[in-house]
């Protein structure tokens, strides 16, 4: 799998890892930290780990073929802030990137079964671009940033792949993810005041109005779920969580943390993503899989984050 060392990849890692799976991870980053958060401290051991770029096409082929992989979940990317910073090379990254994969999975031959990849709900526009009510998986994909432009496009190329070459794909649109681990991007501000709260500290998110928090390890599971899939063609779902105001979150974390009362404040800017997502279509094809409850994810999230503190690991660096 590529991006082990992110966020929702570790989550994957210890899903795989709970299977009895050992996972090749293919990852540029030289600090595992989040894997061993999330995984344990001998994560190093259980799983085999090869340092390496995506967009190094012949170095990716040859993970694939040395390790006779069978299953590729593709989960390297940039966030939206640095492709904004950095077009061309966010370009790179996530659209080059993603052909890579495919292009790993096409020069298999056969033996790789399908690709799983992270896809975002930022392939849509803002909520007023569409008719009220959640986004389904069919709406009209009208990216408002650069890393949307780049998920479009990494979806028609894995239709692409399933039509010219039978590359069977699933991709996610996730929207605001939340949980341990989660600390780079736009949508991290909610679990970056979950971690303000635990340390004590003061913080503001962003950016307002409502959006559709997603529990990291239903992601997790979500991908694995797909990996495992027999189901053929190049098929796109939208993850649902739990659509909720910035505003009620703050106080939904003030309510399970007391002592964050008052730390935790918004700006009420909507970001340009939906309001909340239909995933009717994963339910379906791949359920049922009832998301997490926030107030459930929420306290799992906080009680991690305790616990780090309590161990001295918990790790503040994106805070400052």
């Amino acid at each position: 799998m590529t991006g082990a060392f992110g966020c929702i990849g570790s989550w994957v890692v210890r899903r795989l890892l709970a299977d009895g799976e050992r996972p090749v991870v293919y990852d540029l980053g030289d600090d595992p930290w989040r894997l061993r958060m999330i995984a344990g401290d001998d994560v190093a051991r259980r799983v085999t780990i090869v340092r390496g770029d995506i967009a190094d096409h012949d170095a990716l082929v040859r993970v694939v073929r040395d390790h006779a992989a069978r299953r590729i979940i593709h989960l390297a990317a940039w966030q939206v802030p640095l492709c904004r910073q950095d077009p061309a090379k966010g370009a790179l990254v996530n659209v080059v990137g993603t052909a890579n994969v495919f292009e790993a999975a096409r020069a298999s031959e056969g033996r790789v079964e399908r690709v799983v990849y992270a896809s975002s709900a930022a392939v849509f526009g803002a909520p007023e671009l569409y008719p009220p009510g959640p986004i389904k998986d069919d709406a009209p994909r009208l990216p408002a940033t650069h890393y949307g432009v780049y998920k479009v496009a990494n979806e028609d190329t894995a239709r692409v792949y399933w039509d010219e070459h039978k590359v069977p794909s699933m991709g996610f649109r996730p929207l605001s993810v939340y949980g341990p681990g989660r600390d780079f991007g736009v949508t991290a501000d909610p679990t970056l005041a979950m971690k303000s709260a635990v340390l004590g500290r003061a913080f503001k998110i962003r950016w307002g109005g409502r959006t559709d928090l997603v529990y990291t390890e239903d992601v997790a599971r979500a991908l694995t779920a797909a990996a495992a899939s027999r189901l053929d063609g190049a098929r796109v779902y939208n993850l649902h969580g739990a659509s909720v105001a910035i505003a009620d979150l703050v106080r939904t974390i003030e309510a399970a943390w007391p002592r964050a009362r008052g730390l935790i404040t918004h700006v009420e800017q909507p970001i340009p993503f939906p309001a909340a997502l239909d995933d009717a279509r994963y339910q379906r094809d791949l359920g049922p899989a009832p998301p997490t409850a926030l107030a459930d994810g929420l306290r799992k999230t906080l009680d991690e984050f305790a616990r780090l503190q309590t161990e001295g690991r918990l790790d503040a660096r994106e805070l400052g």
